[in-house]
């Protein structure tokens, strides 16, 4: 939907003049979601109002709803995602109640920002994409935040009195941290059902200039992911690459990159870069 119809001007500019446009992740509603039990109930409501009302209806649905919030019109994502006909239900239903055109209620804004927290953590922004160019999932990249607090990122580092040559293998902990979000765009992002068969993360010295060093960093995973939530035995393969520029006192990360030399999914390939914010 977003590489498709949600990026055309036309529906965009439905959207942003006669409708208040709402998503909603499937995850955050289901037991043990994020969503407060009010915010479930609506989502349950909807659901069922167009359900007796004999309209399309499913957990990836578009739902055109009246100002009272009752369903009217519905779209599974197979159709919606075609631009013409997300344009077509818009359309009717603006002449079905006879929509005055207005202001967005909600100006713009980037749809994923990093997490706040304390000054001297690492954040890390990383990027995923399929290199297929097949199917819709091939369509779009998508992102995510990793944060380390101090005594986590620190395991990422050399020990001290630091010399050219120095390695040092991650704690596995922490290279699950950053390694476990390393597959393509899938419908199911629980990371905690991934499971790693093998990974590692080794960290090597590679120069020093005064007071700053760069460290090289190199590893490998094969973890099993399910593209939906029901197990599917699906395996990623992959070998990673990068470099951490750091300064020895007081020791603190200036930059951290991290990225993909192959990767595979399901015999499909992706790439997955990972970079810091400072």
């Amino acid at each position: 939907m977003r590489a498709g119809p949600l990026s055309n001007t036309r529906v965009i500019s439905l959207l942003n003049r006669f409708f208040v446009p709402v998503y909603a992740a499937n995850e955050d509603y289901r037991d043990g979601g994020a969503q407060p039990a009010e915010e479930k109930a609506e989502y349950n409501r909807i659901f069922k109002e167009a359900h007796a009302a004999k309209l399309s209806v499913g957990t990836v649905h578009v739902y055109a709803l009246s100002p009272g919030g009752r369903p009217i019109d519905s779209l599974h994502v197979a159709t919606a995602a075609k631009t013409d006909r997300l344009i077509d239900l818009l359309e009717r239903t603006v002449e079905k109640l006879n929509i005055r055109e207005g202001k967005a209620v909600v100006s713009p804004v980037t749809q994923s920002a990093p997490p706040e927290c304390a000054s001297d953590w690492l954040v890390l922004h990383l990027t995923s994409r399929s290199l297929d160019g097949r199917g819709a999932w091939s369509d779009f990249p998508v992102e995510d935040w990793i944060v380390l607090d101090r005594n986590e990122w620190e395991k990422l580092l050399p020990r001290s009195q630091v010399q050219v040559g120095d390695s040092r293998e991650v704690d596995k902990r922490i290279s699950a941290r950053l390694l476990t979000h390393f597959y393509p765009p899938t419908e199911n992002n629980d990371v905690s059902k991934n499971r790693f068969e093998r990974q590692s993360l080794k960290v090597t010295v590679v120069s020093i200039h005064e007071d700053e060093a760069r460290a090289r960093i190199e590893g490998e995973l094969k973890m099993q992911h399910s593209f939906y939530h029901k197990e599917d035995g699906k395996v990623v393969e992959a070998t990673v690459l990068g470099f951490i520029d750091f300064e020895l006192s007081p020791r603190n990360i200036r930059s951290f990159q991290l990225v993909t030399e192959q990767a595979t999914y399901g015999g499909r390939t992706f790439g997955v870069a990972v970079r810091s914010l400072k």
